[in-house]
């Protein structure tokens, strides 16, 4: 005969399920699968010891509101004893409490924090929510629920494999049923909240609603929905009878996981993740490889712009010489990392706009070029073209500079034309950008080549940003980016009033974007990138509140019989790392007991640090510095003061053989200086946070003494 089957709390709590008050507290309670709480390490054995040898306590585990300050009570482990005593142990345990002398083992009275809580934990004002910490702060949670035939007695319902039938659990994500706009508070959870499950993506994971016209309720089994497994484990109650508990482990260590993930947009039946068109993926990678290192260069020449501005005003006034250190530097710095942001343009338009790069070579003539995309790709060519670098930086690139020392090794045959001619050199220059060791000095000739710098170095000139000139300037009239380009995030092109700011500066580099993303093809014959979280939809960083439900999948028996899916779980809150509710791992670190020169000396300095000779040379060029050095030089005159730290190379032998460093050290003696170096940045930090009175607590040891006593 074929009986209905349907989930229900575990067998353990229906007893106390049967004496609630109203008949929907009944009915709830004894379909509503169970989360347990445990506070160990050895939650597993304690959970199997507790079903082999007492199941009624499984009530005492059932998970409260708690935190920190109040902490739930931890029930008292069961003793291990033989076979023999805990059968009849069982026997009068369950005697005494069908005679009323033993008080059920229920959840009530085991926490002082779960008092006034809310029956749906959705934390109310004046109760606690209902929150599940992280394996990192000392609490494991288990799903637990029985899988039952509607007859009779509820026997155990089989589980058959040979049919492909499995049980699982889904997580389930609650959202209001109206969008609440993100600056303001979520109200309470209650029964008017959708479901949303985590389904997969061609393009990542996302919550889709569960609801909709074809289903007018959440207790189903989403396609595609990720769901995670139940084990079976056994136990005997009081009468004598085997019943199934099935459990599993509630992931809340993955809890960035569940609130990462954005509301999927359903279009044809079909969830499609929001910003993800086409060109999405190439235009945020072309922006992460080319705009925004460029921007940072921007940024770099503006903080020196105002150094310079401020010595006009400085008294004393910086001399010639002065000015020309600052300027000599910051040039090299932003031309070396000029070349390197105009080689990973090269490489891009190569991947992505191949025939583009063939016409940039000279491998095709401009005519040839085919595609949608066309007058797209002209427009680039174009711009690249006429994007060329301020007559005054020209003259100052070259021997005809005012500069007290002028350079001997670059003449206008060093400039490129435009950003088209570099790009161009770019492509010679390629693989001497990847083998070059030391830094850019324009002002030094290497001595197997007196006619200019380290030939590691390429010789074509082309600084994409300037602390005393504009950059390369993109022609105007370019149109912000809109859905209609293939692309969400419309990247906004606005014509700053002042043309000597900074923002305007950065917003020429946004029209480039605008250029290469229209020339796109809208198919790439490359892989797209993966998008970065960082240019993800933004997420509902507000609490988030979440449900369980078991789940039986009986594929073969589909369309006639769908899966089995329980009632939800009470909602719940998954804890942040840093949850500052969260109940806190004690963790112990030992410094060194004995700290004279005595005691340091016997430690070992079993710990390594492998050091390759460039890294060797560098942090020989910074053994020189102070702190002090560090704040001078973004201080602006009188008291800037430029970094001396010339480049000395790869560390070498004196016979001059490069050499890297292998380094061992103490790791107690370490942990006394990071302790130090600790409280000296706490302290200064201060000043703004104000934490010193939260931070460290210290109270008195008798007798932890460094040295004992001479008898």
């Amino acid at each position: 005969m074929h009986h209905p089957v349907q989930w229900t709390a575990p067998a353990q709590v229906w007893s106390q399920a049967a004496i609630s008050t109203t008949l929907v507290a009944r009915q709830t309670a004894l379909r509503q699968p169970a989360i347990l709480r445990f506070a160990t390490d050895s939650f597993m054995d304690d959970f199997m010891a507790m079903l082999e040898r007492d199941p009624a306590q499984l009530e005492r585990y059932i998970a409260q509101p708690e935190t920190w300050r109040g902490p739930l009570a931890s029930p008292e482990p069961i003793p291990q004893v033989p076979g023999l005593l805990r059968t009849i142990k069982r026997l009068g345990l369950a005697a005494a409490r069908q005679k009323g002398g033993l008080s059920s083992p229920s959840v009530s009275g085991t926490s002082t924090a779960s008092s006034g809580s809310t029956q749906d934990g959705s934390g109310a004002k004046g109760s606690l929510p209902f929150k599940l910490y992280q394996p990192a702060h000392q609490r494991y949670y288990l799903i637990t629920a029985c899988l039952v035939c509607a007859e009779a007695g509820l026997p155990d319902r089989a589980i058959d494999p040979a049919r492909q039938e499995r049980t699982a659990f889904v997580i389930r994500r609650l959202f209001p049923s109206q969008p609440i706009p993100l600056d303001k508070e979520l109200p309470p959870v209650d029964q008017t909240w959708d479901e949303y499950a985590l389904v997969a993506t061609p393009t990542g994971t996302g919550w889709k609603k569960v609801t909709g016209d074809d289903i007018p309720t959440p207790d189903v089994f989403v396609i595609g929905e990720e769901s995670l497994p139940l084990f079976s484990v056994y136990s005997t109650d009081d009468e004598g009878r085997r019943r199934r508990v099935l459990t599993g482990l509630i992931p809340v260590g993955k809890r960035e996981a569940y609130m990462g993930p954005a509301q999927l947009i359903v279009k044809d039946n079909k969830p499609a993740q929001p910003g993800k068109l086409p060109k999405t993926s190439r235009k945020i990678l072309f922006r992460k490889q080319v705009s925004e290192p460029w921007k940072r260069l921007i940024d770099r020449a503006y903080a020196v712009r105002s150094i310079l501005n401020g010595a006009v005003t400085a008294s004393p006034a910086p001399t010639l010489d002065d000015t020309y250190a600052l300027m000599k530097e910051t040039r090299e710095q932003l031309q070396m990392a000029s070349w390197y942001v105009l080689l990973d343009l090269a490489e891009y338009l190569q991947d992505y706009l191949p025939d583009v790069w063939e016409v940039i070579t000279g491998s095709k003539q401009e005519n040839e070029l085919t595609g949608s995309e066309l007058q797209a790709k002209k427009t680039l060519l174009t711009a690249l073209k006429t994007t060329t670098l301020a007559p005054g930086l020209a003259a100052e690139l070259t021997q005809t500079g005012a500069l007290p020392q002028a350079h001997p090794f670059y003449t206008s045959g060093n400039l490129a034309r435009n950003l088209l001619g570099a790009l161009q050199a770019a492509d010679s220059w390629r693989g001497r950008l990847e083998h070059a060791i030391g830094s850019y000095d324009r002002d030094k000739a290497d001595q197997a080549h007196s006619s200019k710098p380290d030939p590691a170095w390429p010789d074509v000139l082309f600084p994409l940003a300037d602390a005393k000139f504009d950059g390369p300037q993109i022609p105007d009239g370019v149109t912000p980016l809109g859905e209609g380009d293939g692309v969400d995030q419309e990247l906004a092109i606005t014509e700053p009033t002042n043309p000597a700011s900074k923002k305007f500066a950065q917003e020429n580099i946004d029209k480039l974007v605008a250029l290469v993303v229209r020339a796109l093809p809208a198919e790439s014959a490359r892989p797209s990138p993966a998008i970065p979280l960082a240019a993800q939809p933004v997420m509902d960083t507000r609490e988030g509140w979440f449900v369980i439900r078991c789940v039986l999948e009986r594929p073969q028996c589909e369309p006639l019989e769908t899966a089995v899916v329980s009632e939800p779980t009470r909602p719940f809150q998954m804890a942040g790392f840093f949850d500052p509710d969260a109940p806190a791992r004690p963790i112990r670190i030992g410094l060194p007991i004995d700290t004279t020169l005595a005691g340091l000396r016997k430690f070992d300095k079993n710990t390594a640090f492998m050091i390759s000779d460039v890294l060797c040379g560098q942090i020989n060029r910074m053994k020189g510095l102070t702190f002090g050095d560090l704040v001078l030089s973004v201080l602006p005159w009188p008291f800037h003061k430029s970094l001396s730290v010339p480049d000395g190379g790869p560390c070498k032998t004196d016979s001059g053989l490069q050499v890297g460093m292998i380094c061992s050290l103490s790791i107690p003696i370490i942990t006394i200086c990071a302790l130090i170096l600790l409280m000296i940045i706490v302290s200064l930090l201060d000043i703004i946070f104000k934490w010193v009175p939260y931070l460290i607590a210290c109270f008195p040891l008798p007798g932890f003494k460094a040295k004992k006593a001479e008898s």
